[in-house]
């Protein structure tokens, strides 16, 4: 078979040659490891904002809870869309100029959906009402949203430099950014929530200003990181004028992205709306299920983000076998972490579970669906995998429709499930659709693969 001529021997010798997966497993795992502690310690932060402002009125803590329904949603947008800017970046980070221009049309493409999801948020007082919101908290909302609103702006730019440092493989500045944000978090929402020494007690506007303020002060540090730990030291780069085609670009790769997210996120609303009305004990059992499972899967979220880009630096140089390698590499972490922390889980489900209730009926129907929740865990962390490699191939919408299809079914479906078998049966069909999605982003990551 003759060489194709535009390919170079050095290129040849790596499609021919595939990297091992065992070093390519270390190499991801090192990455992934401060990401996933990253992940946790964003996650304390927001336990504690949480538990501070339990302790204010109840009209505070509904109104939060509103604004909250409104912004992680966004978030999840957002992040999905930035996403977009990986592959470009893992394509370019040993090209100063290149990376430059990645990094200037990646936080103009930030301004955009973050303006977007910003004017959402500061026009919630107006459409909170026409939702039928109850006064009061519409009331107890005040100036929180502007402030939200800014936040929103302020943690789009933070979230495109924290996916560049995840292009970058640079995950340890990622988990440094994290770790500053929690501190600034857990010290100022209590003082400026709940008040101390000659601050006054600021309530849920408190609330938004310590958001605000770590979002800022963050953000910056997120930029002098970049700057420090990439190709760009010593480098002025600045906003600048936008490419827009080269915006255009990462926003059709990350938008399925975002959309994904959507989809997801919105079909557990829909879970968790079906489940309330069944019952309290299953809508409790529900929510520590989702806790559980939302703990569990992050190592995957991790992995599948590290391995980003590798499987894009092994697609610039037509390395198929590279591509898939990597994909594999990521098995190799992330399974054997969810495997033994589903094992852990299952041996100490008595004790672990009377941690989070203490409602016997609650523990009993959440120890009893442990079987299933192991294996929705498991599903969607080998479903994930691939969909993330889609994402560093820039061929996400196959993703996009195995959510959508899947997914919606599982919305749609969603009632009559549970009036007949309850909690039990929907969840038996989530753990049903996440393995599917699994066939799915599979196949579609191999078909797409194949072509290279």
């Amino acid at each position: 078979m003759p060489l194709d001529e535009n390919r170079s021997p050095a290129r040849e010798e790596t499609v021919s040659t595939p990297p091992r997966v065992r070093t390519l497993a270390g190499r991801i795992g090192r990455k992934s490891f401060p990401l996933y502690l990253s992940m946790l310690s964003n996650m304390v932060g927001g336990f504690v904002t949480a538990a501070v402002l339990g302790h204010t009125a109840v009209a505070e803590l509904a109104a939060y809870a509103l604004a909250l329904a409104v912004l992680n949603p966004l978030l999840m947008v957002v992040q999905g869309c930035l996403r977009g800017s990986m592959p470009f970046v893992a394509e370019n980070e040993d090209d100063p100029a290149a990376l430059g221009s990645v990094v200037r049309d990646s936080i103009w493409l930030s301004l955009i959906v973050g303006a977007l999801g910003a004017g959402m948020l500061g026009t919630l007082p107006l459409t909170a009402p026409a939702l039928g919101v109850a006064p009061a908290v519409v009331a107890a909302l005040g100036g929180f949203p502007l402030l939200l609103a800014a936040h929103m702006l302020v943690l789009s730019v933070k979230s495109s430099v924290s996916t560049l440092l995840v292009g970058l493989g640079e995950t340890t500045g990622v988990l440094a950014i994290s770790i500053v944000t929690t501190v600034l978090s857990v010290a100022l929402t209590p003082v400026l929530v709940l008040g101390a020494g000659p601050v006054p007690a600021l309530g849920l506007a408190g609330a938004g200003a310590a958001k605000l303020t770590t979002s800022v002060l963050t953000a910056g540090l997120s930029q002098y990181v970049l700057r420090a730990r990439s190709v760009l030291s010593g480098r002025r780069v600045g906003i600048g004028l936008p490419q827009w085609a080269s915006v255009w670009h990462m926003a059709r790769v990350g938008l399925p992205s975002g959309a994904t997210l959507l989809v997801k996120f919105g079909t557990m609303s829909v879970l968790a709306v079906t489940v309330a009305r069944a019952g309290v004990t299953e809508a409790a059992a529900h929510q520590l299920l989702v806790v559980v499972a939302t703990f569990a899967f992050l190592p995957a979220t991790a992995v599948g983000q590290s391995t980003i880009p590798f499987i894009a630096r092994a697609a610039k140089a037509d390395d198929r076998a590279g591509v898939r390698a990597a994909l594999r590499a990521g098995h190799t972490v992330a399974l054997p972490v969810v495997v033994g922390s589903a094992v852990l889980l299952w041996a100490a489900a008595g004790p672990a579970v009377s941690l989070l209730t203490a409602d016997p009926d609650v523990q009993r129907l959440v120890v009893a669906l442990l079987p299933v929740l192991v294996a929705v865990v498991l599903a969607d962390t080998l479903q994930a995998l691939p969909g993330m490699g889609l994402l560093g191939l820039k061929r996400p919408r196959p993703s996009l429709y195995a959510f959508a299809v899947c997914y919606g079914l599982l919305a749609v479906t969603a009632v009559p499930l549970a009036a007949h078998g309850g909690l039990a049966l929907l969840w038996c069909a989530y753990a049903v659709t996440t393995g599917v999605l699994f066939l799915w982003q599979s196949t579609a990551f191999r078909v797409t693969t194949a072509q290279l």
